[in-house]
């Protein structure tokens, strides 16, 4: 009896210490969907520039450990090119989707020893944020350039960079803007995100004429730590994110699908560019 007590108690210390380690960090809810992919024909075509028009669907999780969920709709119309052995694309987008906020308490701590105690433990509950869902859209320019090299009937983009401005609006927006900053561990208060990245991309064309590709890209929030307020200093900055992207392009369409990995956030984006004209 006295060693099935023993272990309840120390199930019951790691439950707690499990919720003492819960934090809340409300960030950009665009932190890991800035840069879909953009299609850009191959150096071999003899198409040198194209307009594109493209949809995407996104879903995903946000804060720490993954709590909150992201959905989102994204278009755009963007322009690309090829100039010998570098090509680039620029364009404009606009994202409207649903944040959903979990329940979440935060508390003051006491440290304490795992082996004894269990870990941190609560002293009390001093700020609820009660789950519930939020709007948000944003709108911005995204534009990138790339060195590339034809190996036999591989095209190498070996090299590329790629940046993305994005403004946003809406209620969650509001709700980070009007929280206090004691409420959550980290909150984003601007609602203006920079990105930068740079990538490397693989594509091949089967005797059909249908074209395949790989993206592997590694991107990076440029806001400075002053636009968020911290109730202690959490070691997630650069906040950044790593995406690998598969896409197929058959005539005028191109489908792809997206990964997304970073900094208390994950996301899946699929979608499909319509070649619009030259």
């Amino acid at each position: 009896m006295r060693n099935n007590q023993l272990i309840a108690f120390f199930i019951a210390l790691l439950f707690c210490s499990c919720l003492a380690h819960r934090q809340g960090m409300y960030l950009s809810p665009l932190d890991s969907q800035t840069i879909p992919y953009h299609t850009i024909p191959l150096k071999s075509d003899s198409l040198k520039s194209a307009f594109y028009g493209s949809l995407i669907y996104s879903t995903g999780t946000a804060n720490d450990r993954g709590q909150d969920w992201v959905r989102a709709g994204q278009a755009s119309i963007y322009r690309s090119h090829n100039l010998g052995n570098v090509q680039a694309y620029y364009g404009a987008n606009a994202t409207i989707g649903t944040y959903g906020l979990s329940d979440f308490y935060n508390s003051h701590y006491t440290p304490g020893n795992f082996s004894v105690s269990g870990g941190d433990i609560p002293i009390d509950t001093f700020y609820h944020i009660p789950g519930r869902k939020y709007s948000f859209g944003s709108y911005g320019i995204s534009g990138g350039i790339n060195g590339v090299k034809t190996l036999r009937h591989l095209e190498w983009r070996y090299l590329g960079f790629e940046t993305s401005i994005q403004k946003e609006f809406g209620d969650y927006y509001e709700f980070r803007k009007n929280l206090v900053d004691t409420a959550a561990n980290i909150i984003f208060k601007n609602n203006l995100t920079g990105t930068i990245g740079i990538y490397t991309e693989s594509l091949w064309r089967n005797r059909y004429g249908t074209q395949y590709g790989l993206k592997f890209s590694l991107n990076m929030l440029i806001n400075p730590t002053s636009d968020y307020t911290m109730q202690n200093t959490y070691g997630i900055f650069p906040i950044s994110y790593f995406s690998m992207t598969f896409h197929m392009t058959t005539k005028h369409i191109t489908g792809f699908m997206q990964g997304n990995f970073g900094t208390k956030a994950a996301s899946f984006q699929i979608g499909t560019s319509y070649r619009i004209g030259k």
